[in-house]
């Protein structure tokens, strides 16, 4: 009878041993790798942020009016980029007979940052309108609403 308890254990201690070691055969370990690409595009965004509305007030007389805010528009770009502006006259309301090359000369906007590169970029806008005595001479009495257009185009 003891012999067959010293078999068992035998057997018992064997298996301990080969359970062991396909344990520690079992955490081995394999590995693969693949490559994940992309690529991203030229491309831009432009915004104005808040409310980008500007007034001169009453113009009434030759001088230099300042604008009662800036605008700030936020650029995102993939690229480096530069800023400009225009006029949109078909959009814009001026009284009968107004120059609009008076206004043109006249309106002076004044970027903080007129081109970067890529990431996100706040620019501030401000506005002047210059006119000399001789320029209100071709500016008729009335209500003026110029609507200015913002462009930002990668490099």
């Amino acid at each position: 009878m003891r012999t067959l308890k010293n078999i068992g254990m035998a057997v018992l201690v064997a298996g301990l041993v080969l359970g062991l070691a396909v344990g520690v055969a079992a955490k081995s370990e394999a590995s693969a790798s693949v490559n994940a690409s992309f690529s991203i595009p030229s491309w831009i965004s432009l915004a104005v942020v808040g409310n980008g509305d500007v007034s001169f007030g009453e113009i009434a007389g030759g001088g230099g009016y300042i604008g009662d805010r800036a605008t700030e528009l936020r650029v995102l770009s993939t690229t480096s980029w530069s800023l400009a502006n225009t006029i949109l006259w078909s959009e814009s309301t001026l009284p009968a007979n107004a120059s609009q090359k008076v206004i043109e000369n006249a309106l002076d906007l004044t970027f903080d940052k007129a081109a970067g590169t890529w990431g996100v970029h706040y620019v501030k806008v401000s506005y002047k309108m210059e006119l000399d005595d001789e320029d209100l001479a071709e500016l008729p009495v009335g209500e003026y609403n110029l609507v200015v257009q913002y462009t930002a185009t990668t490099d």
